[in-house]
């Protein structure tokens, strides 16, 4: 591990620039071009994919004219996602569907990749306060269009829902509805759950907002029907506060005092939360995939057909874009798939995913040494790998990350990591009485 630490480690050094330029312009465009993908993380290309390619740029702009740092674990997980990109598009070459592929497994880790290694502390508190209201934006508009369905006053106007791709229905006695965004609670929502429970810092929103994002998302996510965003919505934050409590536990604790109403509250809430049907709907389909009772025929019969496939060329696959001769879940995107890790078998093969299983590994070990780097940053980490978590599981049964415009949240806790890294050192920002970021003096 240290020899291939070595092998990046001169690439772990700083651009020229002047220590702490603020790159307020550069802040912004990132703010508002991330808020553009959270809204609308699919559909419209034309509007997508440029609004990326600037967001990319804007990274590689603060990089140059800020002081920024690369870690060497960062840095690795980028170029070795990008190697078995294109290993797995030069297997596929011809392959119908790869052009699409390629944007995923090569453009966007290469995005992205500069979005994290462009970011700085102001950097980072920025894109969390730009996550944080493209969540309650996006899950009170939600939440109005499902009322309006029911009765409510019509408050949001009908082009806008048509633009977001809306579209509503009941399924098994809940709702269930159709919105681009929506998916973009798959991390959010889980994310500020987790941020509504940790402790203040400097480079997360006030708890005001962060427990406004968490109540609107929860409501969002619960009417918006989606199983695999009320899956994560209930496993993710449990795990990830049980485990940050477990990490940070140092000798007796004193009980806080609203520790015992709030135990009582949830005793209380266990009907109510048993009878929703959104959640009810969520286990009866969960226990149907895992007892092959024929409620999921299609991805049950999609894993088989994929791992059938996979077998014909195990070592490397059948690249980016590849179909599968006489089985398609669309006709007009025949290499496309529901089970995101079934396919990345199926295209790369297992030399690929052994490269992506190696990336994955030092993303990990990032992680771990940017906690141990900086411990006051605990609470960042911890709702960051919330979000990067939700959507990794998300991902399983959900084609997720097929789209670039879903990918912020598996590379926001290496931006969070490489500014750790970067730092080695507690955070120098203070939060002043009016709530503005600024150096300590």
């Amino acid at each position: 591990m240290r020899a291939f630490f070595a092998t990046f480690r001169g690439l772990s050094t700083s651009v020229t620039g002047v220590e702490r330029v603020s790159s307020w312009p550069f802040r912004a465009v990132c703010a508002v071009v991330l808020v553009y993908v959270l809204m609308r993380p699919v559909g419209h290309p034309e509007i997508l994919y440029p609004a990326l390619a600037l967001l990319a740029v804007a990274s590689a702009a603060a990089v140059v004219i800020g002081r920024r740092w690369a870690s060497q674990e960062v840095v690795a997980v980028a170029i070795l996602v990008v190697i078995a990109g294109l290993i797995a598009a030069f297997v596929g070459a011809g392959n119908p569907g790869m052009t699409q592929h390629v944007l995923v497994w090569v453009g966007a880790p290469l995005l992205f990749a500069a979005w994290a290694l462009g970011a700085d502390e102001r950097m980072l508190r920025t894109v969390l306060s730009a996550i944080a209201w493209a969540t309650v934006t996006l899950s009170v508009l939600i939440l109005l269009f499902v009322g309006a369905q029911f009765g409510l006053p019509q408050v949001v106007p009908q082009w806008l829902i048509e633009e977001g791709g809306g579209g509503f229905n009941i399924e098994q006695g809940a709702t269930a509805i159709r919105l681009y965004g929506l998916s973009t609670l798959a991390a959010a929502a889980p994310m500020w759950v987790v941020a509504a429970f940790v402790p203040p810092h400097p480079l997360l929103p006030p708890r005001w907002l962060r427990i406004v994002a968490a109540g609107t998302a929860v409501g969002a996510t619960l009417v918006g029907g989606r199983n695999a965003i009320v899956l994560v919505l209930v496993l993710v934050p449990l795990a990830v506060l049980g485990w940050t409590a477990l990490a940070r536990r140092r000798g007796p604790r004193r009980i806080h005092p609203l520790l015992p109403y709030a135990g009582l509250l949830c005793i209380l809430a266990i009907p109510w939360i048993a009878s929703n049907p959104a959640l009810q709907r969520t286990w009866n389909n969960l226990v149907g995939f895992f007892a092959d009772d024929g409620s999921q025929p299609d991805r049950v019969i999609q894993a088989d057909r994929l791992i059938t496939a996979w077998l014909e060329s195990p070592w490397i696959g059948h690249g980016l874009g590849a179909v599968i001769d006489g089985y398609s879940r669309s006709e007009a995107r025949p290499w496309n798939f529901e089970l995101q890790y079934h396919l990345m078998l199926f295209q790369f093969g297992i030399v690929g995913l052994l490269i992506l299983g190696l990336a994955a590994a030092l993303a990990v070990v990032a992680l771990v040494r940017a906690t141990r780097a900086r411990p006051d940053m605990w609470p960042v980490f911890a709702v960051t790998i919330a979000g990067g978590l939700a959507m990794s599981i998300a991902n399983a049964s959900n084609p997720y990350l097929q789209a670039p415009g879903h990918m912020w949240a598996i590379w926001l806790p290496l931006m969070a990591a490489n500014v750790a890294l970067a730092s080695r050192r507690p955070t120098d920002l203070t939060v002043s009485k009016t709530g503005r970021l600024a150096l300590a003096r």
